[in-house]
């Protein structure tokens, strides 16, 4: 009896045993089989898009939009898949075309991934000593959803859906036509009418962002985030009106008069029109390049310089102050104007030199913080020369003043090594404009 029952529970034993590895031998070849049919799903995914990408003779359009509160608005590109490297231009620089790699892996999905560096791909998400989150821009996409003439990414680090629309177009030509709406729609505000409706806007242009009101007292109001292409500007999400939607607009620009005429229907089919006129005091970026006489000391006296300007990234370089340094100054779009700040200069041995902000005028007050400065703005009654005027309320920039503090930031004074100064003198007093010559 005994003998039996221990037969008995060596039998069950085995048994259980053998059940226990039969079992999980048949759930490790049903997750094989999962994994490997999941495995093949993505890699269908990723030759498809890659198939899709590299089936369009004239590349696709990047609808791109960086940072996650969209402090800039949309920025258009062109890009022109093969089986390995993309060609990348941008309207930020439609004269600019960069070739660099491409790759379609997975990461917790399947991604398209810009990871060799590109200029112009990577402009927005390329960190520097003054923006180590760079600007917030993304250079790897989740794959969201694939067809013939649409891809529909999602940016991994904003969140931001995104767009790729077949391009039908030469890219050169588009990104062309694309970069003249991006420079030239500058209108901050404009009156009209959608259908019978009075419709007025109001266009940021940093932020590429407009939006409409109407009704009584302009007391309703609708706006949207928008980008360049290469007939007008087309919204993140349609707008909607009384109802009706608009996903885009033309837009059109006539030099003769300065104005910008917004052109369109809405879903219902009415008739869109708005038209904006800019202040004749109004610059391109353009204007401010050339050989330019700076005038200070009420007009009385002056120094020839020089002004080169990066338009991608809204910058210019004056040189002719000295030559152990150049002076940094911005485009401001929205008020169409150059922009000169406090500024570092350069480093003397143990102190730092500034370009300070100083208004003499007011006091005597002075700040070499990079908020304080001048506006050059456009003259209309004198062509060729714009005048300088203060950029900041809190402290009347009329003047510039060399000074000086220890490399840890506090002040030492008024620059002292003649080598560093400009035209004999540590002192621009009373700016008065820019000349061109």
């Amino acid at each position: 009896m005994n003998q039996t029952m221990r037969l008995n529970k060596l039998f069950i034993a085995t048994l259980l045993a053998f059940s226990t590895l039969a079992f999980q031998s048949c759930l490790k070849d049903q997750e094989d089989f999962f994994d490997e049919s999941s495995s093949e799903r993505m890699q269908a995914v990723l030759e498809n898009t890659k198939a899709v990408l590299t089936s369009s003779d004239n590349g696709w359009i990047f609808d791109y939009y960086p940072d996650r509160n969209l402090s800039y608005g949309g920025i258009i590109y062109a890009l022109k898949f093969d089986d390995k490297k993309v060609s990348v231009r941008c309207e930020l620089s439609p004269d600019m075309e960069e070739t660099s790699f491409y790759k379609l892996n997975t990461n917790n999905g399947p991604v398209l991934s810009f990871d060799s560096y590109n200029t112009l791909m990577h402009f927005f998400a390329t960190p520097s000593s003054g923006e180590y989150e760079a600007k917030d821009g993304d250079f790897e996409f989740m794959i969201m959803d694939v067809t013939e003439d649409r891809i529909t990414l999602r940016g991994n680090r904003t969140g931001n859906t995104m767009y790729l629309h077949r391009l039908n177009e030469a890219p050169d030509a588009f990104i062309h036509a694309a970069g003249k709406i991006y420079d030239t729609n500058v209108v901050p505000s404009a009156n009209g009418a959608v259908g019978a409706i009075a419709l007025t806007c109001k266009n940021d242009i940093n932020t590429h962002y407009m939006e409409f009101f109407w009704g009584e007292d302009n007391s309703q109001s609708s706006g949207e985030y928008y980008l360049s292409t290469s007939t007008g500007i087309r919204f993140k999400n349609p707008i909607t009106i009384e109802g009706a939607t608009i996903s885009e607009l033309n837009y059109a620009y006539d030099d003769s008069n300065k104005s910008g005429t917004f052109t369109g229907e809405d879903s219902n089919g009415n008739q869109i029109s708005l038209t904006g006129v800019l202040p004749e005091t109004y610059a391109f970026f353009d204007d401010y390049i050339g050989n330019f006489s700076f005038r200070y000391y009420s007009g009385l006296r002056s120094i020839n310089v020089k002004i080169d300007g990066d338009k991608m990234i809204g910058e210019y370089t004056l040189t002719g102050f000295n030559d152990r340094y150049t002076v940094a100054a911005s485009y401001n779009k929205a008020n169409g104007c150059l922009e000169i700040n406090a500024q570092l200069l350069g480093i003397n041995g143990n102190e730092a030199v500034w370009l300070a902000a100083w208004s003499l005028g007011g006091g005597g007050s002075l700040a070499w913080d990079s908020s304080y400065g001048v506006f050059v703005i456009k003259d209309p009654d004198r062509p060729g020369t714009f005048t300088i005027t203060p950029n900041n309320g809190s402290l009347a920039t009329d003047s510039f003043i060399l000074w000086t503090t220890d490399l840890s930031g506090s002040s030492t004074g008024q620059l002292s090594d003649p080598n560093w100064m400009i035209n004999g003198s540590t002192q621009l007093p009373y700016l008065n404009s820019l000349v061109k010559l």
